[in-house]
This record gives C-alpha cells, structure tokens and sequence, in this order.
C-alpha cells in the first residue's frame, strides 16, 4: 500500500537534484526542467541569491507565527505593496490566496450593507481545489463527488462576462492568463473593467501562475482591485499573497482571516530574494523576449499557439499525454493544458539555446 493517498498520477521519474533550469533524476540522468515545478521556479533551481537569503534566514528564524512581527515579512510586504499598490495577506498557497481574496469581496460588500449574491467566473477556469476556490473553478472535472460547494458562482464564456455584471454581482475572478484552461489570454479585460466600476463589483485577477513577470508583463492593466499570487512568489517555497486596493485597506479587522504558517519567515525570505533579482535583472522583459522565440519556434512547427512570454501552449491534434511522455524521454519536463495542448512553462532564466532545446523536442515527440 503506498504511503499517500491515491490523488497524483505520479509519472515514473523520480527526481533527486535541481541545478539552474535542470533536474537530475536517481539515476543520474538530467533533464531540461521546462514546466518549473507548475510555473514556481522561475529563477530555475539553486538560484544563489535566493539560497543565499534561505540560508541566512534559517540561521536566524525559522519561525514564531503572526502574533509578533518579523523584518524579513514586513520588507517583502512592502515590497509587494510599491509594486501592486495596496496592501497584502500573505498565506502559503494558491488556493489560498483565492480563498482569502473571496472572503475580502463578501466583508466588503457585508460593510456596505450589499446583498451581492453573485460571482461571475470564466468557464475553463482554474482557481483551486478548497471548498471557496473549487466553487470558483466550476468545472465538474474537479468538483465531481465534493458538492454542496458554496453557491452564488456563475460560469460563462469569456466575451460574455463584462455584460453579465449587474448591482448582483460581487466580484468578477479572472486568470489574466488562464494555465489548466489552455494557457489562454484573456482578452476582455478593460471591458471588464468597465462593468466591474459601473455597476460597483470588484475585480479580481487570478494572477498565480501568469504573475510576476512570466507573462512579459509584471504589473497587469487595468488594475483590478484584488491581485492573487503564488507559485514563482515564494522562490520555491510555499508562499501566497492577496494584494488588495488601497480602497479595500478597512475590510479586514483582526480575527476576520489568518493563516498560521501564512508569511513564514523562510517563505518571506526567499520570496524577497526572487522578487528583488525579476526587478533588478528586469527578468520580465526577458521572459516577453524569450517568449517571442518560443511562440516563433512553435508555430513553425505548425501547430496553433496559445499564451505570451514564458507561459504559452502548442495545441495538438493528438493527445497530449503520450507526446508530453516522449519528450520526457527525450530530456524535456513539459506537461499538459488540457487534453490536446502541451504547456512549457520554463525558468525566466532559461537561455536561447534552451527554447530552441524545447521545441526541438516538441518537434521530435509529435
């Protein structure tokens, strides 16, 4: 009987080492890591400054919980509040943040004295798998046996949800850039906007795997009024963050939401590490760089693109799957964005040489 409960399909690799954008498996051999553990090393693996700021903050404090403060949490707080705007909830996860961001919208509206029942989602969204983020999810691939989930959730086509806000909407959630849903931009997001500030709901960007960079741009437009992050965030550590409007700074009283390990010293440590080396080297712009070539090498293939910068998708004809498992076995780490797309994902820090190594072994595995 294995020791886990039954809910990954573990591929048959087991993988024992990172180095840069590679990952070595137990029996020695390397592989060009171009899904970075689901969009989180965007630095790629045993990046200096990051294990550098680990180091030093294990050696000093590991962990004493929200109840006190802690210089390294209140520095990447503020960090990410010049950068977004307002301030921050720091917890550990995607799901997390999303859960916390829907709690935010429901309080404001409670204090406005609103009945807003509704939230207005895309369909091929992904948001998470608690009870609040599956909820917003709407898919019955994940929600499939965990019902009741909360209600009040409404799913619609993209082009359709700017003129679906009305005085019963809350809040519209959204992925700037959807990654289970095909690695999809979404292209409506002024609109949205628009009908968010007329008809007074909030604007919520899912912003966890497309954020910080990886789509060529950092700071998304419009601004909404809550931006959720995780993955690249914590360097490879467990970190997620609500960044809310400065308008939404009064919502939160203490005791309204918490997370005991949310902000970790070591999690803060290495978040402000990553964060600091994407602002200095403008790793951003090198991930719309890197990007171009990317897309230029997929369509040259023939096959229909999806995404920008480092977070794109080659949709197939084929099954996804057993390409993805061809070029594993050529040494490329890719996964799937739905049934026939395979998505790359690769370090910010990743080289020309390395993109054309991807599509190369795109090319070989079709």
């Amino acid at each position: 009987m294995s020791p886990f409960l039954n809910t990954y399909n573990r591929v048959p690799l087991t993988l024992v080492r990172g180095q840069g954008t590679r990952v070595q498996d137990d029996a020695g051999r390397w592989y060009l890591d171009a899904i970075c553990g689901i969009a989180v090393m965007s630095l790629g693996h045993q990046h200096p400054q990051v294990t550098a700021a680990v180091h030093a903050q294990v050696e000093s404090l590991m962990h004493v919980s929200n109840l006190y403060s802690v210089p390294v949490q209140q520095r990447f707080a503020q960090a990410l509040m010049d950068l977004f705007g307002g301030p921050v909830f720091l917890c550990n996860s995607g799901a997390e943040a999303n859960e916390g961001a829907l709690k935010l919208v429901r309080k404001h509206h409670f204090l406005k004295g609103e009945s807003r029942p509704q939230i207005l989602v895309a369909q091929m969204a992904f948001h998470g798998r608690t009870m609040g983020a599956l909820a917003l999810t709407a898919r019955e691939k994940f929600s499939r046996g965990f019902g009741p989930l909360p209600d009040g959730v409404v799913a619609l086509p993209d082009a359709e949800l700017a003129q679906a806000v009305n005085a019963q909407t809350a809040a519209v959630f959204v992925e700037p850039i959807r990654g289970e849903g095909g690695c999809i931009c979404f292209p409506h997001l002024p609109a949205l906007r628009d009908a968010c500030d007329r008809h007074g709901a909030l604007l919520v960007y899912d912003e966890i795997q497309c954020g910080l960079g990886r789509s060529g741009t950092l700071v998304q437009q419009p601004a909404p009024d809550i931006r959720t992050f995780a993955k690249a965030l914590g360097g490879g550590l467990p970190l997620g963050a609500v960044l809310a409007g400065p308008h939404l700074a009064h919502v939160f009283e203490p005791g309204d939401h918490g997370s005991t390990f949310g902000g970790n010293p070591v999690a803060c440590a290495a978040g402000l590490a990553t964060l600091q080396e994407i602002l200095e080297q403008d790793l951003t712009e090198r991930c719309r760089v890197l990007g171009e070539k990317l897309r230029g090498g997929l369509e040259a293939l023939g096959v229909c693109v999806s995404g920008t910068g480092l977070m794109q998708a080659a949709h197939l004809e084929q099954e996804a799957a057993p390409v993805v498992a061809r070029m594993r076995d050529r040494g490329v780490l890719v996964c799937g964005a739905g049934p026939r797309a395979v998505r790359f994902l690769p370090a910010f820090t990743s080289t020309e040489a390395e993109i054309e190594e991807m599509v190369s072994a795109l090319a070989a595995s079709l």
